[in-house]
């Protein structure tokens, strides 16, 4: 009865309170503070007297009672969890709801960890310092609840590098897409580096006198990996030439064809158009001859149409205009004013006229290449035989002599 009662107090007090913030000068002057407290509102709003808040009454009042001194630590490592976990993480959530990018939202779903992590760190520390305990035993605690803090506040700061790289990709273009991995691929080592080392440097371990001694392992580290470190030079000349990028269709002779899906230190992989991966080392795409199909403005249709001896020269240039004309009209094709197309009649065969066809889609992709080629074929045979012509087979003319 006396909890529900304290409970009932305290939640009116805060209503009270926030009732004023809001009606104040207040919500001009901080509308942040205002926010936060009525997420406090809310947040207590939905406790009852069986929940969290009781508890933490409970915490208040049995230090009092039994007299114990390791309660009151735990009692406000709980307050600060509401305070940290529910109430600011609430309310920053609800501030980042209300911007149209998406990025700051992951940012606030990153920071629910060291949220509810920082105040337990609080207590533990805290409860070291209410426990008296001998200087020795003191020490080893008091350094341990300090590598607790730097451990969540580095591993706090490494996942935040995510939502970063994909906010300067889409506000800035001077990183390409492999070299913006790259480069914040290796901010994050960065940030795991330093944590490590401030760790060390915490316990007292001089890291720089680890590091001067691991010289000679390098040495020998750097001898037995020449194919990484050539790998990874490979890597950084192929992303410095912009000879291909992710996404690009590209063929290495004899090695792999496909579409790039990503660069890596040491290799690349490739994805090949029945879906299998390949992966190359960046040193032979490096070395090798690349054709890049995504660079190409246009893709090329060629082919021949073999007529029949029978189609008179009137015809055959009846059905190359119509084909022209079609070309022109197209809109899945190139007209002749951004690339000049060729029809023209280039052989006497065995059994045909034939008439070459060569003109380029304005897409490049795989799929519209065949809608086009495949209107461009549909059309011709209309035009053939809309002109009084055919195509020609392969035939045999067989004459006989009689004696």
């Amino acid at each position: 009865m006396i909890h529900k009662i304290l409970l009932t107090l305290l939640q009116n007090s805060i209503i009270i309170a926030a009732s004023f913030i809001s009606t104040s000068e207040v919500r001009v002057v901080d509308p942040i503070f205002v926010v936060l407290v009525e997420d406090w509102v809310e947040s207590f709003g939905r406790l009852n007297a069986d929940d969290n808040l009781s508890f933490f009454l409970v915490l208040l009042i049995l230090p009092s009672v039994f007299n114990t001194t390791f309660l009151l630590p735990l009692a406000a490592m709980f307050v600060l969890l509401i305070i940290f976990r529910v109430i600011i993480f609430n309310a920053f959530v609800k501030l980042t709801s209300k911007t149209k990018s998406k990025h700051d939202d992951r940012i606030a779903e990153k920071l629910k960890r060291p949220l509810t992590l920082i105040p337990i760190g609080i207590g533990l520390y805290l409860l070291n310092d209410s426990l008296n305990l001998p200087d020795s035993i003191a020490t080893y605690s008091t350094i341990t609840i300090q590598t607790f803090f730097y451990v969540v506040i580095f591993l706090s700061i490494a996942p935040i590098v995510d939502p970063i790289k994909d906010y300067v990709g889409e506000k800035y273009n001077f990183l390409s897409n492999t070299l913006r991995n790259w480069v914040f691929r290796a901010l994050k080592f960065v940030i795991y580096l330093l944590g490590i080392v401030s760790v060390l440097e915490l316990w007292g371990i001089d890291a720089a006198s680890i590091i001067a001694g691991l010289g000679l392992f390098s040495v020998a580290l750097a001898l037995g990996a020449q194919n990484f470190f050539k790998n990874l030079i490979g890597g950084l000349l192929i992303i410095g030439e912009k000879r291909f990028k992710q996404g690009d269709w590209i063929n290495i002779e004899g090695v792999a064809e496909g579409s790039v899906e990503r660069i890596d230190f040491r290799t690349t992989l490739i994805r090949r158009f029945d879906k299998a991966p390949i992966y190359v080392a960046n040193s032979v795409l490096s070395d090798s001859e690349i054709i890049n199909f995504s660079e190409m403005p246009f893709r090329r249709i060629r082919f021949h149409v073999g007529l029949i001896y029978q189609t008179t020269p009137d015809k055959i240039l009846a059905i190359r205009k119509d084909i022209e004309e079609y070309i022109e009209k197209n809109k899945n094709l190139v007209d002749a004013k951004d690339q000049p197309s060729t029809i023209r009649v280039t052989n006497f065969n065995d059994s045909s006229i034939d008439m070459l066809v060569n003109c380029f889609t304005k897409s490049t992709q795989w799929h519209d290449f065949c809608v086009a080629r495949e209107e461009l074929l549909l059309e011709i045979i209309e035009i053939v035989k809309r002109n009084g012509s055919d195509f020609a087979y392969p035939t045999q003319t067989i004459h006989l002599e009689k004696d």
